[in-house]
């Protein structure tokens, strides 16, 4: 029962966050690695902190590890996660790359009202030499471009929760096995699970680093937003 009781807890790590501790200000060690740690990553310029968070996820690696078929389940399910949460902040910076100038505007811009932000747009489009440097179908690309990452943080959410179910649902079918076969096969390899658990620990961490970056992004996206909504309405 202890076996069924040590998954169980993984299984909630996934659904609710690893349990990973670090002083403020330090990194989180893993093998040989320094990983940026979510305080750290809040307090770097925006794409030094994209850079760190992709830069630590390479670090970690994506391969699988093998160590006992119900174990195997959990270890998958958190790596499919990884990978999703590294695509979307892939994506992500391909779109800071190609909207820079968007960018600038929008947070120079934040704090304005309706009528300040439309004569921003207004005056700096005057300004603009051919149609393609004019800003208001740029914004409009950028919020076309930052909607289709909205929706794969979406798919990666419904995906954190369909597979805790998933391993949920393993563990209730082969709770016998794990105290036959299944238990005995991770007691014997109870030095592998260790570095496995290890593994999934810090990719949980990771992916939740980069999520709460995506996330922190969303302030500029929905500034995106309001500006094209500013624009349609006149």
């Amino acid at each position: 029962m202890n076996v069924i009781k040590c998954i169980t807890l993984l299984a909630a790590l996934l659904l609710f966050g690893c349990a990973i501790k670090v002083q403020d200000g330090d990194d989180i060690k893993y093998n040989k690695h320094n990983i940026v740690s979510k305080f750290n990553a809040k307090l770097m310029p925006r794409e030094q902190r994209l850079a760190r968070i992709s830069s630590d996820m390479k670090k970690v690696g994506f391969n699988k590890v093998s160590v006992s078929q119900v174990f195997n389940a959990f270890s998958n399910s958190v790596l499919s996660i990884f990978k999703h949460q590294h695509n979307i902040i892939t994506e992500h910076k391909v779109l800071l790359d190609n909207h820079r100038d968007v960018l600038s505007f929008l947070m120079a811009n934040k704090d304005k009202d309706k009528a300040q932000l439309q004569q921003a747009i207004n005056d700096f489009d005057k300004t603009a030499e051919t149609e393609k440097e004019k800003i208001g179908p740029k914004i409009k690309a950028y919020e076309k471009a930052s909607d289709k990452i909205w929706e794969e943080n979406v798919k990666l959410s419904l995906l954190i929760t369909e597979q805790t179910l998933r391993l949920a649902y393993i563990i209730r079918l082969q709770g016998d096995d794990l105290i036959g076969m299944q238990g005995l096969s991770m007691l014997m390899n109870a030095n592998k699970i260790g570095e496995a658990y290890k593994l999934a620990e810090i990719r949980l961490h990771l992916a939740k680093v980069a999520s709460e970056f995506i996330e922190d992004e969303k302030a500029i996206i929905d500034i995106a937003k309001q500006l094209q909504t500013f624009q349609n309405a006149d």
